[in-house]
């Protein structure tokens, strides 16, 4: 045992005492422990095979060996290419923004409007979209912001965030007046649910009048045509007057009464809301859609190096003579007013801004086309895009954006076109009536019942009238006839002489 116990010991010191070079470096001990280590082996694995690139030793920096004869070197650009997994580059990797290297965020100068960013230069470079996308690409910013559209071929250069605003490409046209409608404006404050449900109380009113008074009236008797036309005039003439004097009972007085309350009520909102609607301008768009345009062979415009020219000419096939190029936004009023152009089309959120500031002479027809949308660019593979996007949908989610985009219109933009289109689309249908046909109609029927029930009351108590005074009539014919016959008997009787010469005794 004591040969086996000593035979470890001597293993034991063996491995102490060893000073080896592994793949980490030199491996020796003090004090029973692994001595720290000063120098480390550069390993790049590859798949399942490595290459070795050198060494690092603290204090002295990176060398291919660990001979003393080597020079160090502080980078380990000395070392040779390192093989990253998919790319040989070295990854970019992210690092907070300090004084020293601060976040570079490049916005458009040039903007349509203003509205939705206004830079003040202070620096000597100026450019559009399309240049912010080459300085992404270069490196040259860490994000773009302003009015930048999502474009699928922008990806070659950068990434986006999500849209923060509705996106969409719509058509502006000029409005003009609508005077082909005036000869029919009288018709307008009513539907045409109003104006059939209004006719057929009044000739329901008229009937039940018609039939009431009837019996009372001569005039309503009278052959068929005779009687329609009554019954017409009746249903009509109480719209303007209250024939009460003519009436001789009490349920057709009701009847008329109910419904006169409601005509009067349906001819003052009648009266006020073609008063608004003759005091109102009524205007209607000059072209209605694209098909328009492009029978007619018009011009249309857009905002100058923007994606809406090649939209225009590949999607909705406009040819390329035919469309107009604007650079500043002040310059696309003018050219619809002129007629230089028959319309516009902008972004959806531009188009907001413009007609915020002409409201009243231009308007927004036609289809919303899809499309990106406004975001913001940041270089392709950039760490700030998450978070970016993330903070901006919380900010659309709670509403805060939808309240920016109105605060910012809010002092451009024209309430009373608003309230005229409302105003001019609210025609009276009977939902606002409805309480009142209920109640007309409702008084009318129940006349109309109380009237049959009577009339059938009045015809059994007739008939048993009738049938009684024939039974007294037949009944005294029969006594009547019967005194007769006994008179005749008496008579005969008296008449016989009781000792005549030819009498036979027996």
């Amino acid at each position: 045992m004591s040969k086996k116990k000593q035979g470890r010991q001597q293993i034991i010191s063996n491995i102490l005492q060893s000073d080896v070079d592994g793949l980490s470096g030199k491996i020796n001990f003090t004090g029973q422990t692994i001595a720290p280590a000063h120098t480390f082996q550069i390993i790049n694995v590859i798949g399942e095979s490595y290459i070795e690139l050198g060494f690092w030793s603290d204090g002295r920096g990176f060398s291919e060996t660990i001979a003393g004869s080597d020079a160090f070197k502080s980078s380990m650009n000395a070392l040779g290419q390192v093989f990253w997994p998919g790319v040989q580059g070295t990854p970019k990797g992210w690092s907070p923004p300090t004084i020293a290297n601060p976040l570079k965020i490049g916005v458009p100068t040039t903007a349509t409007f203003k509205q939705y960013v206004e830079v003040e230069v202070k620096q000597d470079h100026l450019g559009n979209n399309i240049s912010l996308f080459k300085g992404l690409a270069i490196d040259n910013f860490d994000a773009a912001v302003g009015s930048i559209s999502i474009l699928a071929n922008r990806y070659q250069h950068a990434e986006f965030t999500a849209p923060y605003t509705e996106s969409g490409l719509v058509m502006i046209v000029p409005v003009r007046s609508r005077t082909r409608e005036k000869a029919w404006l009288f018709i307008k404050p009513f539907t045409n649910a109003m104006w059939v449900l209004i006719g057929a109380t009044s000739i329901y009113n008229g009937f039940v009048i018609w039939l009431i008074e009837r019996n009372h009236c001569p005039e309503l008797k009278g052959s068929i045509s005779n009687q329609v036309g009554t019954l017409i005039w009746l249903a009509f003439s109480t719209l303007f007057s209250l024939n009460g004097n003519k009436l001789n009972s009490n349920l057709s007085r009701i009847t008329m009464v109910v419904w006169l309350f409601m005509a009067l009520v349906i001819m003052q909102t009648y009266t006020a809301k073609l008063a608004s609607l003759l005091t109102l301008p009524r205007l209607e768009p000059t072209v209605v859609d694209v098909f328009a345009l492009q029978n007619s062979n018009a011009m249309v415009g857009c905002a100058g190096a923007s994606y809406i020219s090649k939209y225009l000419e590949k999607v909705l096939h406009f040819r390329h003579n035919n469309i107009k190029n604007f650079s500043r936004g002040d310059e696309y009023a003018p050219a619809l007013r002129t007629r230089e152009v028959a319309a516009l089309f902008l972004d959806l959120p531009l188009a907001k801004v413009f007609l915020a500031e002409n409201c009243k002479s231009f308007t927004m027809t036609g289809p919303t086309y899809k499309v990106g949308g406004f975001g913001f660019a940041f270089p392709r593979g950039s760490q700030l895009l998450p978070s970016v996007t993330q903070a901006m949908l919380k900010v659309s989610e709670n509403g805060t954006f939808q309240d920016l985009e109105q605060n910012m219109l809010a002092s451009q933009k024209c309430m009373d076109t608003d309230l005229e289109d409302e105003r001019l689309s609210l025609r009276l249908s009977p939902s606002y009536f409805w309480v009142l046909f209920v109640f007309t109609g409702g008084t009318s029927s129940m006349a109309l019942a109380i009237y049959i029930f009577c009339a059938y009351n009045s015809m059994s108590m007739s008939e048993h009238n009738v049938i009684w005074k024939l039974m007294m009539a037949v009944m005294k014919h029969w006594g009547n006839q019967r005194g007769r016959f006994s008179r005749k008997v008496s008579d005969i009787a008296q008449t016989t002489p009781t000792n005549s010469p030819n009498a036979t005794e027996y």
